[in-house]
């Protein structure tokens, strides 16, 4: 393979991406061209790195995606972060790309996922869209392309799966997603297949048919490696958004991060780490934070664990006296703003609780009865 990359920035070359000497090398082509980061502005002078720019690792795959991937490649190509972001790069197809997208040969219905006819159907999208499956996390989850039969259009939708280790994490993501959604979040279009085996979320960054947004999570927008995503504080994710966010949307996305920020401790999150928070954009008048993604207890599988980053000095589940002060000295909110929007995330967890409360009633897995009424018990000590 080449030892370099023409980057660009919605289908139109920005720049060079290269490796030489233990380094990488990121060369704008024109000084007028279109920024391929928000913390990359177009310049002159060259971007050098010890390691792959926090832009570009972003669209590297990992855990689950990386091991298949991997298993493919490694007996024919290197398979280190420039090698597999080569050998992944016809498949990103965001703001940012790398060349032409390849289109899948026959495409799904989201019926097809919701409904499924095999019981094997994850195995099967693995095989058909892994290697084009340009996503992070460890999780088991793959990017399939799926096609409204109405409108003949096509969109891209994240399916994710579980294994033993971490049972029915499609029906925890689903009911804390459904927090999120009724406390105001904006979150992705999602759903749960008819058997709870697949989470599926459709991809918010393309918007119609050729809208492409800019996204970043907060691992590129604080200049951090994948491998620092646990390193820092909910703060510093904060002063980030302040730093960042267009002057239109800072008191919105401000309000929905603090909310963002009590309802994993309502449910005790402990992933919601750098890359599980970023900013979406058309331009630079434009950033707000983006729709809340990759949300479940964790609890649930780890009896004492702990939240991904640092609020308040400690990593630690915090009540509410403590994350209405975070509220009002890192959101820039006023008390009674605060404790409303908390109020709105109380109630959001009591509607989804009934919800659950009604499926335990009915539930004959046993699996599944213990994590919803894992998900009850977090929720029925709330205080209003």
């Amino acid at each position: 393979m080449p030892s370099s990359l023409d980057v660009r920035v919605n289908s139109s070359v920005v720049g060079n991406l290269s490796s030489s000497d233990d380094k990488f090398i990121f060369t704008y082509s024109d000084v007028e061209a279109d920024f391929i980061s928000l913390t990359m502005p177009a310049r002159v002078e060259q971007y050098l790195h010890k390691r792959l720019h926090p832009i570009f690792e972003m669209h590297l795959p990992e855990g689950y995606l990386l091991s298949i991937i991997k298993k493919h490649f490694s007996k024919l190509t290197k398979t280190d972060d420039f090698g597999l972001l080569q050998i992944m790069s016809s498949n990103v197809n965001g703001r940012i790309s790398y060349g032409e997208k390849k289109v899948n040969e026959k495409a799904l219905e989201l019926q097809d996922l919701l409904n499924p006819s095999s019981e094997n159907l994850f195995e099967e999208l693995v095989s058909r869209f892994a290697l084009r499956s340009v996503l992070s996390g460890v999780q088991p989850k793959v990017l399939a392309t799926i096609e409204d039969k109405a409108t003949l259009k096509y969109d891209d939708y994240i399916v994710k799966s579980w294994g033993e280790e971490y049972p029915q994490l499609a029906l925890n993501e689903y009911y804390c997603m459904k927090i999120l959604d009724y406390a105001s979040i904006v979150v992705p279009e999602f759903y749960i297949s008819s058997d709870d085996k697949l989470f599926i979320m459709k991809r918010f960054d393309i918007v119609g048919d050729k809208e492409k947004l800019g996204f970043e999570d907060m691992c590129v927008l604080q200049a951090k490696q994948r491998d620092d995503k646990y390193e820092g504080s909910y703060e510093q994710v904060a002063k980030t958004i302040k730093t960042f966010v267009s002057t239109k949307h800072k008191k919105s996305s401000l309000q929905q991060f603090f909310k963002m920020v009590v309802i994993n401790n309502i449910i005790q999150n402990g992933d919601g780490h750098l890359k599980n928070y970023g900013l979406l954009y058309r331009d630079i008048a434009d950033i707000k934070l983006s729709p809340a993604y990759d949300v479940v207890s964790t609890t649930y599988y780890i009896n004492n664990d702990i939240p991904a980053l640092h609020l308040l000095g400690s990593k630690k589940w915090w009540k509410k006296k403590y994350l209405l002060r975070f509220g009002v000295e890192s959101c820039d909110l006023g008390v009674t703003e605060a404790s409303a929007l908390y109020k709105e995330c109380v109630v959001a967890a009591k509607r989804v609780a009934q919800e659950i409360e009604s499926r335990v009633e009915s539930e004959k897995e046993g699996e599944k009865t213990k994590l919803l009424k894992h998900l009850l018990e977090l929720i029925s000590t709330l205080e209003i």
